[in-house]
C-alpha cells in the first residue's frame, strides 16, 4: 500500500534499519515532551461512557424480573388467597423461558458486534458509535410503549442490544487505536470503571423505581427511560474527539492521520515523533498487507492470524462464563432463593464491590500486567465460588450460611472488578494486528455474545426448583468453568502491558510462548529498542 502526502513535512532522521522493529523517532525526553494526560483522560472517559450504558442495559434487565409491575405487564396472573388476610389477591409471575428468553439480548449483541465490523471499516470508530447510540435510543423508545406484549419488548430488546453490540466492539477499538503506549492500561481501565459504574447505576435506578405502587408500569420503564438522554449525549459527544488515527493510515489519509495524532498527542502533526510513529504504521499495515491487497473479514482465520483471533475470542468468552451473568442478572433472584431479605439493596451492595475493584483495575493491569492480572484473578475467584457451595452446603437453612454467601459474592465481585473486567476488553482488543483489528474484535464480540446468551440462558433453570435446583450449589459449576479458563489463559494469552501495539505484533510473529512472557520482559524490550536506536524512541 503505497500512502501519499504532498504536503511539506519533516521526514525522521535514517536510521540504519527501515524495519518495524527498529523503526526510528526523534528522542524527546520526559521533561520536555508535551503532556497527553488532558487528551488522553478527555478520550478514555468518553470510551468509558460507551462501556456505562452497556453494562446499564445489562444491569436492568435482570433486576425487573422480580418487580411486581414487570410481573403484571408480562407474566401470568391469577387469584391466590393470601395466607396472612385469607383475603383473594392477584399473584403474577414469569416462566423460566420468560426469566432465561431475556438472554437473547446476548445473541443480538453479537450480531450488533459482527456489524461493528462492517461499520467500523467503512464509516470509521466514531460513526460506528454513533450507530449503535442511534439503535439504542430506538430501542428504548419503543420498549416504552409495550406493556402488554412480551414479543414486542423483545423485539424493542432485540434493537436495542444491536446498538450495544456496536458501542461495545467500537468503542474499544477506538480506544486502543489512540491512547499512546504508556498510558493504554490505565486509560482503558477507566472503561472498566465504565462498566462497573453502569451496573451500579442501574440497580440503584432499579432499586428506587422498585419503591413505586407494584401496579405502576414506570417501576420497570424508569431504567429504560435513562437510556434514551444516555445515547444521545455520547452520540453527540464523540463528535468533540478525533477519527483513530490508525483507521485513517489504514484508508489511505496520511493527512488527517497526521491531525487526529497532533491532537491527541498535543503536538504539531508535522513532529518528527509523529512522523516516525505515522512511518511505523505505514510499515506494518505494508507489511502485513504484502501478500494480499485486499484485506477481508476471513482473513482473522488464516493461519497467520487464527492464534490471535482465538486468544482474543477466549478472554472474552472466559469473562461470559466464569461467573458475571450468574451474579449480575441473577443475583437478586439467588439471593431471595436462599433467603436473603432485601435482594434490591444488596444488589447495589454488589455492584459497588465490582465498582471498588474496578477503582484498582487500571493500576493493576498497567504496573501488574494483563496476563498476572487474569491468572490471579481467575484463581481467587474459582476459590470463592468453591468455598461458597460448600459452606451453603454444609450449613444448609443456616443464617451463618446466608451471611458466608453474600461476603463471598462481594469478595467475588470485588476481584472480577480488580483483574478479570479491567484485563479482558483491553486485552481482547490487543490480540489482533493493525490491519484486522476491526474484524477481529467484532469476531470476538460475536463470540461474546454467544457465550453470554448461552450462561444467561442457562442459570433460571439451573437455579429453579422445578428444573435444575442446584440453589448454592451452583458455586461448584461455575468454579469447574473458572479453573478451565484458568488453564486456557495461562497457556494461550500473552503478556501485553509495556509495549505499543506493533510491537505486540511482533512478539505473535516471533513465535514467543505465552507462558514465556511477562511485564518484565516487555519493560526490557521497550527500553532495549530505545537504547538500540541513534537519537532514541518515543512510544506510541
Amino acid at each position: 500500500m503505497n500512502l501519499q502526502d504532498t504536503t511539506p513535512k519533516i521526514e525522521p532522521e535514517p536510521s540504519s534499519n527501515d524495519t518495524l522493529t527498529n523503526s526510528t523517532t526523534q528522542h524527546i525526553s520526559a521533561k520536555d515532551a508535551p503532556s497527553t494526560t488532558g487528551s488522553m483522560l478527555r478520550l478514555s472517559l468518553w470510551v468509558s461512557f460507551s462501556a456505562w450504558i452497556s453494562n446499564f442495559d445489562n444491569g436492568y434487565a435482570g433486576t425487573v424480573l422480580v418487580m411486581p409491575s414487570y410481573k403484571h405487564a408480562f407474566g401470568s396472573c391469577e387469584q391466590v388467597l393470601d395466607p396472612n388476610t385469607y383475603a383473594q389477591i392477584q399473584h403474577c409471575s414469569l416462566t423460566p423461558l420468560q426469566q432465561s428468553i431475556i438472554s437473547l439480548n446476548f445473541l443480538f449483541i453479537a450480531i450488533g458486534g459482527g456489524i461493528a465490523g462492517v461499520t467500523g471499516r467503512y464509516i470509521g470508530r466514531r460513526g460506528s458509535i454513533q450507530v449503535g447510540c442511534t439503535l439504542a435510543i430506538i430501542g428504548a423508545a419503543g420498549m416504552l410503549g409495550t406493556s402488554g406484549s412480551f414479543l414486542r419488548y423483545m423485539v424493542c430488546r432485540s434493537i436495542s442490544a444491536v446498538g450495544i453490540g456496536q458501542l461495545m466492539t467500537a468503542s474499544v477499538t477506538y480506544g486502543s487505536e489512540c491512547i499512546v503506549a504508556n498510558k493504554r492500561g490505565l486509560s482503558l481501565g477507566l472503561y472498566n470503571i465504565g462498566l462497573a459504574g453502569g451496573n451500579v447505576g442501574a440497580f440503584a435506578v432499579c432499586a428506587g423505581s422498585a419503591r413505586l405502587e407494584p401496579t405502576n408500569d414506570w417501576q420497570w420503564k424508569t431504567p429504560i427511560l435513562c437510556q434514551i438522554p444516555l445515547g444521545v449525549i455520547l452520540g453527540a459527544g464523540i463528535l468533540m474527539l478525533p477519527e483513530s488515527p490508525r483507521w485513517l493510515m489504514g484508508h489511505g489519509r496520511e493527512e488527517e492521520a497526521r491531525k487526529s495524532f497532533g491532537a491527541l498527542y498535543n503536538q504539531s502533526p508535522y513532529s518528527p515523533e509523529i512522523t516516525a510513529q505515522i512511518d511505523d504504521i505505514r510499515t506494518n499495515i505494508e507489511s502485513e498487507r504484502a501478500t494480499r491487497k485486499a484485506v477481508s473479514f476471513f482473513d482473522i482465520y488464516r493461519s497467520k492470524h487464527i492464534g490471535r483471533t482465538s486468544t482474543s475470542a477466549m478472554i472474552m468468552v472466559g469473562l461470559a462464563i466464569t461467573g458475571i451473568q450468574f451474579v449480575q442478572p441473577y443475583a437478586t433472584l439467588f439471593l431471595k432463593g436462599v433467603g436473603v431479605s432485601d435482594p434490591y439493596l444488596i444488589n447495589v451492595i454488589i455492584g459497588l464491590c465490582i465498582l471498588g475493584g474496578s477503582i484498582f483495575g487500571p493500576f493493576i493491569v498497567e504496573y501488574g500486567g494483563r496476563r498476572a492480572a487474569m491468572l490471579w484473578g481467575y484463581a481467587i475467584m474459582g476459590a470463592c465460588m468453591l468455598t461458597l457451595s460448600s459452606v451453603s452446603t454444609a450449613l444448609e437453612n443456616d443464617a451463618r450460611a446466608e451471611i458466608v454467601t453474600v461476603v463471598l459474592l462481594c469478595l467475588w465481585a470485588f476481584v472480577f472488578g480488580g483483574t478479570i473486567a479491567a484485563s479482558a476488553n483491553l486485552s481482547s482488543v490487543e490480540m489482533h494486528s493493525v490491519s484486522l483489528r476491526t474484524f477481529g474484535q467484532a469476531n470476538t464480540t460475536v463470540f461474546y455474545g454467544i457465550f453470554a446468551f448461552g450462561a444467561t440462558f442457562w442459570t433460571p433453570y439451573m437455579l429453579d426448583a422445578n428444573h435444575g435446583n442446584m440453589g448454592a450449589s451452583v458455586g461448584y459449576f461455575y468454579a469447574g468453568v473458572t479453573a478451565v479458563i484458568w488453564i486456557l489463559t495461562f497457556l494461550f494469552m500473552p503478556e501485553t502491558a509495556g509495549i505499543t501495539l506493533e510491537q505486540i505484533d511482533e512478539g505473535f510473529n516471533s513465535g514467543v510462548k505465552a507462558w514465556k512472557t511477562s511485564l518484565p520482559k516487555n519493560q526490557a524490550i521497550a527500553l532495549s529498542q530505545q537504547r538500540s536506536v541513534a537519537g532514541g524512541k518515543v512510544e506510541a
